[in-house]
Order: C-alpha cells, then structure tokens, then sequence
C-alpha cells in the first residue's frame, strides 16, 4: 500500500496523455477496445473520452495512475484488469471549484436522532486563532428546513435555507464538534464548510471533515459498468459508481474502494467476490448492494464500518401466485425488525403483489461480522373454492405459515386438491359382457377418481351423450367428497331414450374462482360405446296369451272330438237297438 501512496503522490503533479495501441473508433467520445490493450505508465494517464472494452477486448491498467474523468463500459465478454494502480475522481479539482469533477465529497448523516447516534463532524479550526466564522453548505442546495445543529453542549439552534453561518470566537484551539438532525427521519448533509478568518478564506470538502455517524454523499459523474468481468489487484479505485450487471462480475483482492460504495450488483447471475480488500465512504448504508440470488463473497476484509454495513440483499416487485382469483393472505415478519405484516389478495389472473412492489432488504450483513436474513411468512386468511365452500367441513386451501421465498415470483400451491379420473366403466353383470341398453331403460355406470392433491375436494360431475352433444339423463349432478390421497368412486344410472349406438362424455364441474379450469385437475373421460335396442318388456305379453290361448283351443278341441266320439258311439247303439 505504501508503494501505491508513494506512487500516487510522485505522479499527481503530472499531467499527459498515454496512447494506446488496439483501439478502434465508437460513437463521439467513446474509445473502443475489442483486443488486448495495457496501460502501463509512470505518468498519469488522463480518461477524458468513455471507454468501451468490447466482446474479446481486455484492458489491463498496471503501475498507473489514471485521471478517470470518463465512463468505462465492460460488455459481456470483455475484461478490464487493474494492477497496482490506481483510478481517481477529480485528480486535479479543487475543493469549491464549481467546474471540478463530482467525486461524491460531500457528508450525509443516516438520520438518527439520539445523541449518540445523530450526525456529527468536528469543526476544522486548527491552527486558528481569534474570531472566525464557518459557513456550512448542504450537499445539492436541499433545504435544511426543520433540522436543528448543536454546538457542544449549548441548546439546538434552528436551520433554514441551504447553508448556515456558525460564529465563534477565542475557541484557542478548543475542540468543537456540531451535531446534526433533519426534519422527521431525514438525513443532514455537507457539502463543504467554508471558514473566514479576517480576509483569509479556507474551503474543505465534507469527506475530508472529522465526522462521526455520517457517510459520504453527493454526485459522482464517472460510472465503470461492468457486463463482462473485472479483476482488481493491489489497487484503488476512487469517487466512482461501480454497477455489475446481470450476469457481470468483480473480483477483488487486496484493494481498496473509497466514495465508491455501495457496488450495485443488478442480477442474480452477478458475481462480486471481495477478498483482503477495504472499504471507505460509502455513499449509503452498506458498501455491496446484491439482490436475493447474487454472488457475494465477503473473505477478510473491512467495510466502511459504523453504520454501514457489508452488504445488504434486495428484491422488488415480488409476487406470489395461486391457482384462485380472490385468496385473501397476509405476510407477516418482513423487513429488518421481522414486526411488519402486509395483506393482500390475489387477482382475477391469481396474482398478488408483494409489499405494493416496493423494494425491500432480505439480507443484511452487519458492520460487527453477523448475517441477518428475513424469514417471512405467508397466511392463508381465506382460501375458499367451490370445492371446499364454508360449511363443507375442509379447511381453507393454501396451507399454514408457508415461507416467503426470495424468489421474484413465488407460486403458492400447497394445500390443495388435484382429482385425476381413473375410469369411466358400464357396471358389469354378465361374466364380462357389456349391458346392451334398452329404449326407456338405464344402465348402471362407475366413475372412479383419485386425488393426488394435498387436500380434500368436495365435487360434482356431469355427462353428455357424445354423439347428440345434448345432456345424459343420469338423474342431476352426481357428487363425491374425495380426501387427499384417496380414490373414490361414483354409481349412478344412465338412462336412454333412443335406440342406436350411442356413448357417454362426463367430466368435472370446477370451481369458478380458479384461473384455470385444470389447476386442480378434473378434466373430462369417455365411455365405450353402447347399443340401445327396442324394449322387449311389451312384447312378451302377447306371445304368453297367443300360447295360452293355443293351450285352451287345443283343449277345446280335444273335449269336442272326446264329446263327439262319445255321441257317435251312442247313435250306433242305438241304431243296433232298433235293428
């Protein structure tokens, strides 16, 4: 490190231009880099137009110290390296200099109001003697309007506008300290003091006060994006924004990042790995920004410290969906105090938004080395469907307590029922042979239905006849209350009013409130076909009485031929008689 400071000092005073071979010509302003480039100088090197490092481009920077008054864009693909050097915001600028760089110089509390906690900075009268005053700006001109300083021990004095003026006189070297609070939660900031002493005027930028409970703030004009990847070694990087993308990454060891905090990292496919490296004014309160599935790795070494932490994780526009428009639910312990409870419902599309959208912390790693990470709940307060109305004695769907995940989009699907059918069957009597319908009849059908779900369902089902599309007679809707994990089945007849080949479609009545008619299964079956034939039932009884009646004829006719055989032989004996 030493080395490096040494470095940094020899070389600030100078001023020229490296040229570097492998470039091509981007847009106005903008250096391209699509092959392998280093710079490696003694001298300064001054990033006045943006750099681009392309797909297959590689910028290594070694041994210098670069003026990075520019943007440098690394696309996916490409690699910017940093060796022993050093990259520094306004190299030249000087404090007050309303055309410098914006660096990030200025100071902002965090907005505590405890007296040990509130924001603080030391009055810069060394070496003063006598009367002075102090003039103290705020970062970007916002109005300190409703905040309160205090000087030592004396009682709050009100402030108002932009700047304020403090008075003092034979401090003699005296350590004075002027605390800070905004109006509400707001947080003060400095930008610069400005101490007038007779005709002598001496301008310091706020990150070069002796503060307590504040961090640096302000704009910060010079912006390295990283898409591809970045590797830092031994080296400084110095009052610039530092944003990975989605699937960019940064690998840092043994380096330090000063006003350059927090380093955003935008997605999950993001990489940030921070090894023996140390950190220092950062510009929020924590000097990694991730999001719930993004790489950080965080192995020796210092963050800006008090206030500050490591890293904090976040997620946004988070929503959970269920398979019903209309389930009321609550989440309960988000956020850093686990105390906060949101409650919403779910959409016509089943879709409910988490905390209005807003983005909220996740994760935390704290300043003093330990990880807090959010364990929220979601609870189900009503999860009614046609298949488990009130009254029906099964318990609302959804589940209890189902965790939060960190996920973007989260599908809460426990709980719940899925029928699938298993046969739809004419009930057999005849050693396997199907029943043939009669005209003016029924026939008996099964049914049968397994519910592969984690809840029960009660429900209904209902037929048509495929070849007229018109509705089977099978005496109403036909119900079952099925438990999770069970099979059931359902018996009813099937009655037909026309002869010919006909065959049955039934399927399950489900509940209007899901998005989708198969969320919980149900779907439709059909039969084998069946013929109806003509009732037999009237015909027998004709056939029985032309029988009968043949019986009586031929019984008839046998008394009559008896009866006539009987006459006959009486005549003949008569008829010997009278011989």
């Amino acid at each position: 490190m030493s080395k490096r400071i040494a470095m940094l000092q020899a070389l600030i005073i100078i001023a020229s231009t490296m040229m570097a071979s492998g470039v091509a010509s981007g847009q106005e302003s903008e250096t391209v880099i699509d092959t392998s480039v280093s710079w490696d100088s003694d001298e300064v090197y001054q990033c006045r137009d943006d750099i681009r490092v392309a797909d297959g481009g590689v910028l290594t920077i070694r041994d210098t110290l670069v003026d990075l008054s520019c943007n440098i864009m690394v696309d996916e693909g490409g690699i910017l390296n940093l060796d022993n050097s050093i990259l520094q915001c306004g190299i030249w600028d000087e404090p007050g200099n309303p055309d410098g760089m914006d660096c990030g110089n200025g100071l902002m509390g965090y907005g505590y109001w405890d007296e040990e906690s509130r924001a603080s900075f030391r009055v810069p009268n060394d070496g003063i003697e006598g009367d002075f005053t102090m003039t103290m700006h705020s970062v970007g001109g916002v109005s300190y309007y409703g905040g309160q300083a205090f000087v030592g021990d004396s009682e709050p004095i009100s402030l108002n506008g932009s700047s304020h003026t403090f008075e003092f006189s034979d401090v003699d070297d005296e350590e004075i300290w002027i605390g800070l609070i905004g109006y509400g939660q707001s947080s003060v900031s400095v930008s610069e003091v400005v101490i007038e002493v007779g005709n002598s005027e001496i301008v310091i930028e706020g990150v070069h006060l002796d503060r307590m409970n504040m961090m640096a703030a302000g704009p910060r004009q010079s912006e390295i994006v990283v898409n591809g990847h970045m590797s830092m070694s031994s080296s400084y990087l110095i009052g610039a924004k530092l944003t990975i993308g989605e699937y960019g990454s940064i690998v840092s060891n043994d380096s330090s990042f000063d006003r350059v905090g927090p380093i955003i990292s935008l997605g999950d496919g993001s990489v940030v790995r921070i090894t023996n490296s140390t950190f220092s004014n950062s510009l929020d309160d924590h000097d990694v920004r991730g999001t719930g599935f993004s790489e950080i790795t965080w192995e020796n070494s210092n963050g800006s410290g008090g206030f500050t932490d490591r890293w904090e994780r976040r997620i946004v526009d988070q929503k959970v969906i269920f398979d019903s428009k209309g389930v009321v639910f609550r989440v309960n312990s988000m956020g850093v105090s686990e105390s906060t409870s949101f409650e919403s419902f779910s959409n016509d599309l089943g879709e409910a938004i988490i905390n209005g959208g807003g983005e909220r912390v996740v994760e935390i790693g704290w300043s003093n080395g330990t990880i807090w990470k959010e364990a929220a709940t979601i609870e189900i307060i009503s999860y009614r469907t046609g298949w488990n109305p009130d009254g029906s004695g099964i318990d609302d769907y959804g589940g209890y307590s189902i965790p939060l995940s960190w996920q973007d989009t989260q599908y809460v699907g426990g709980n719940t029922p899925y029928v699938e059918w298993l046969a739809l069957e004419f009930v057999n009597e005849d050693d396997g042979q199907n029943l043939v319908g009669y005209a003016g009849g029924s026939v008996p059908i099964r049914a049968s239905f397994y519910n592969s779900g984690s809840a029960p369902a009660s429900f209904y089902i209902s037929c048509e006849v495929v070849e007229t599309g018109l509705d089977a007679d099978i005496g109403g809707f036909q119900g079952i209350v099925l438990g999770a994990g069970e099979s059931g089945e359902i018996i009813f007849d099937w009655r037909g009013g026309e002869t010919g080949y006909f065959t049955l479609n039934c399927r399950v009545l489900t509940p209007t409130q899901l998005v989708s008619d198969n969320s919980f299964g149900g779907g439709s079956i059909t039969s084998d076909t069946i013929s109806w034939t003509e009732s037999v039932d009237d015909e027998g009884l004709p056939m029985v009485s032309i029988l009968v009646a043949i019986f009586v004829s031929v019984l008839l006719v046998g008394m009559w031929l008896v009866r006539s055989s009987s006459q006959v032989e009486e005549e003949e004996e008569d008829y010997v008689r009278e011989i």
